[in-house]
């Protein structure tokens, strides 16, 4: 073997072990429509925390001359603040994060329960 023989083998084979693939087109689409999303959901947070402080100074000082229309203002932010909570609690817990879980449990759950029940005949039919 020639020396030379082992420099062009090592340039031959240089940078095929842990390169990364260039990103798809598709999963580079896939990432700017979840950093799209990301975003509307850094304004919609943005919007629930301004409203929050807003109801926060509103209730910290109610005049009495203008309480009834204090209080429907601190009804209306209350309302946009449970709707904006449930909003994100919904977005958190979705079918799209669940799915790869419920898959997998249903995957290997059935596996145990088969490999459960062939082991228990093995053990009983003899």
């Amino acid at each position: 073997m020639n020396p030379g023989d082992w420099r062009q083998r090592h340039h031959s084979q240089q940078g095929s072990i842990g390169d990364t693939p260039e990103p798809s087109p598709q999963s580079l689409a896939e990432l700017m429509h979840h950093l799209e999303g990301l975003e509307v959901r850094l304004h919609q947070l943005k919007a629930g925390v301004a409203n929050l402080v807003q109801l926060q100074q509103l209730q910290a000082q109610v005049p009495a001359a203008d309480a009834q229309r204090s209080a429907a203002e601190v009804t209306r932010l209350q309302e946009a603040a449970d709707s904006f909570e449930l909003e994100l609690a919904s977005r958190v817990v979705s079918w799209q994060n669940l799915k790869e879980p419920f898959w997998q449990a249903v995957r290997f759950g059935g596996l145990g329960v088969l490999v459960g029940w062939g082991l228990a005949w093995v053990v009983y039919a003899h």
